[in-house]
């Protein structure tokens, strides 16, 4: 686990938790591409030009139906997706396992159990206590130190994709593909019930005030919520993958987190609790009450990016051998062979990425990359361009797709520059030897004059 600065598509940083596959239990290949890596949001996400980001001390963005915060986190760019509910639970788990059950703003302002335990509060329209995201001890993170994922307790609810109940059945997408660009509508057919071990499907009935978990669907519709560790599973056999997802307690949980539920048509899921939750918030708490067309004040969510095995759609993703530089013009090449042979002389990276305002990639094929996204720069800067800073970003960021088109143009780009340098250089020429001729003319006239 690391943290690291990510850069959209959009060119706008988001602070990121790093995670393996194998650090978090999820799945190593999601449709046939081998997962890298998986980059969660550090703070739930603030709205920027209306595009969601992950940063400190901001206030969380609200208000945004299921639909829309699924659309947002993937406007971001490819492998841009809301957190998962099977992202959400893995980190859940993996507090659970440590011992390190994050804490959080559960009492306008505080952790009620630990009301020493402060955020930055701010009130907006709803005259709620919420606090900027990040603005608690490292105690409110997921593994509690500074590197960890920050406000999974109280706060504010946060949407989770992949995951839904239709009249009280459980449905999933599997294998975490809600991550993949899986379609998450309510027709969609990627949509799959949990079974247990006989082959009946988990449905939850909420009666009499409890709810159980049966092999059946329920007669009938009804809204509640108990404790997380009573929900009552006498009627069937827990199948693994319900724990896993954080929908039944793991053996020996003793959470106080609560879990609400509704049974009637189709209902998506919120995690976390909120700043008025108490004891009932905590990163198992659940509510599954609204559908998801509903705006509400109190919920808001965080993206995630997952990094592909051999991807070249970010600059981060790069493994060995990933590039391909078949394409690129000679004059490119000139400059990258320019570059090695300057560190062949050992001389100084500096030369080479001076006043490069982003993190280095410490692969050959990445240092290659980005020595092309600065040529771009400097043919962008040569041609009058005035925002290298956001040009640098967008060319630090290219998919290989997005080099190969805009090299050649580039390419055409930097031999108009040149031809235009150079009649400005003779211009600049014909101005002087005119200036110089009517000079001496006007000598010579002076001169017959006297």
């Amino acid at each position: 686990m690391r943290n690291e600065v990510i850069f959209d598509s959009k060119g706008i940083p988001d602070i990121m938790v790093v995670f393996t596959p194998d650090e978090l239990g999820l799945p190593a290949e999601i449709r046939g591409k081998a997962v890298k890596e998986y980059a969660i949001s550090k703070y739930p996400n603030t709205l920027i030009g209306g595009v969601p980001h992950s940063m400190p001390y901001q206030q969380p963005a609200v208000n945004i139906n299921h639909d829309e915060a699924i659309r947002l986190c993937e406007s971001k760019g490819p492998g841009w997706h809301l957190l998962t509910n099977d992202e959400w639970a893995a980190l859940a788990h993996q507090s659970r396992k440590n011992g390190t059950l994050p804490r959080g703003n559960t009492d306008c302002g505080k952790s009620h159990s630990h009301p020493e335990e402060t955020g930055t509060t701010y009130k907006d329209n709803s005259g709620s206590s919420k606090t900027l995201t990040g603005s608690g001890p490292v105690t409110w993170n997921h593994d509690h130190t500074a590197e960890g994922v920050a406000d999974m307790c109280g706060n504010v609810w946060e949407h989770v994709g992949g995951i839904r109940f239709i009249d009280g059945k459980v449905q999933v997408i599997p294998g975490n593909e809600a991550a993949a660009g899986a379609d998450q509508s309510r027709d969609s057919k990627e949509w799959k019930a949990i079974y247990t071990a006989d082959g009946d499907p988990v449905y939850y009935n909420i009666e009499d005030g409890e709810i159980k978990l049966q092999p059946v669907a329920p007669e009938g519709k009804d809204y509640d919520g108990v404790q997380f560790t009573d929900l009552d599973t006498s009627a069937l056999e827990v199948p693994e993958n319900l724990i896993e997802l954080g929908l039944y307690p793991a053996p020996g949980y003793e959470g106080t987190d609560y879990f609400w539920l509704d049974t009637d048509g189709e209902r998506i899921v919120f995690r976390g609790g909120s700043w008025l939750s108490g004891a009932n918030a905590g990163v198992f708490s659940f509510d599954g009450p609204d559908s998801r067309a509903t705006v509400y004040w109190g919920v808001g969510f965080r993206s995630a990016l997952v990094r592909y095995s051999g991807d070249s759609g970010n600059l981060d993703n790069l493994d060995d051998g990933a590039t391909d530089l078949s394409n690129i013009p000679q004059e490119a090449k000139d400059a990258i062979k320019a570059n090695a042979e300057k560190l062949e002389r050992k001389e100084t990276m500096t030369d080479i990425t001076k006043d490069w305002p982003f993190p280095l990639p410490d692969t050959l094929p990445g240092m290659i990359r980005l020595t092309l996204a600065k040529v771009l720069t400097d043919i962008y800067t040569a041609a009058g361009g005035q925002d290298a800073l956001s040009f640098q970003s967008l060319a630090y960021n290219a998919s290989e797709a997005e080099f190969k088109a805009a090299i050649p143009i580039a390419s055409q780009l930097a031999q108009l520059n040149i031809a235009a340098e150079a009649m400005k250089r003779g211009m600049e020429q014909v101005k002087l030897a005119t200036t110089t001729s009517l000079t001496l003319t006007l000598g010579k006239e002076a001169t017959d004059h006297e």
